[in-house]
């Protein structure tokens, strides 16, 4: 995001609630400006302004930045699946994986897809004799919270905290394998 385009996002904030700017000084208009071209810096404009416009139609208060992060998260990746309806893709998923695991895997849903692994695990439930729908079904309702709120936080990250993570991770592999 440009200088430009975090000025356009905040003068329609500033808009929307005049009251509250109304004693800003320019420091701070500055830093405002500053901490808003940082903070979406990977974000389209277009999507900010919408996420900013659902905001203001209903919030009595300007929205801080963490709630544009999170309407544009919603407005990105709707959450229109609840975990029933997830589970049911996954157990239609097995059911036609002894032959197809690699295609069936291919067609869940990312958070699915994670949660599941790798194609191979497919066949493996689909082939077991033993494999028991409800404790599945337990581990899934369990972990699927937990990997739907981490595939949020990855994707609000700001890239020079997910760089550090990146260069710790591999950081310790090399640890790992040279020890």
């Amino acid at each position: 995001m440009t200088r430009e385009e975090a000025i356009k996002i905040l003068s329609i904030i500033k808009l929307a609630y005049p009251n509250f700017y109304k004693n800003i000084t320019k420091q701070e208009a500055e830093d405002t400006i500053n901490l808003y071209q940082e903070m979406f810096q990977n974000e389209e404009t277009k999507i900010v302004v919408i996420a900013v416009k659902c905001l203001i139609s209903t919030f009595k208060f300007p929205p801080t930045i963490a709630d544009i992060k999170d309407q544009i998260y919603k407005l990105q990746y709707p959450e229109t699946d609840n975990i029933m309806e997830l589970y049911n893709i996954l157990k239609k998923a097995i059911g036609n994986s002894i032959y197809n695991a690699v295609e069936e895997f291919s067609k869940l849903p990312p958070v699915v897809q994670k949660f599941v692994g790798n194609p191979k695990q497919l066949r493996e439930w689909a082939i077991d004799e033993s494999f028991s729908d409800g404790v599945l079904r337990g581990q899934f309702i369990k972990q699927i919270t937990v990997l739907r709120g981490r595939q949020k936080e990855d994707r609000q990250m700001l890239p020079e905290a997910q760089n550090m993570i990146n260069k710790i991770i591999e950081n310790s592999k090399v640890k790992f394998l040279n020890e």
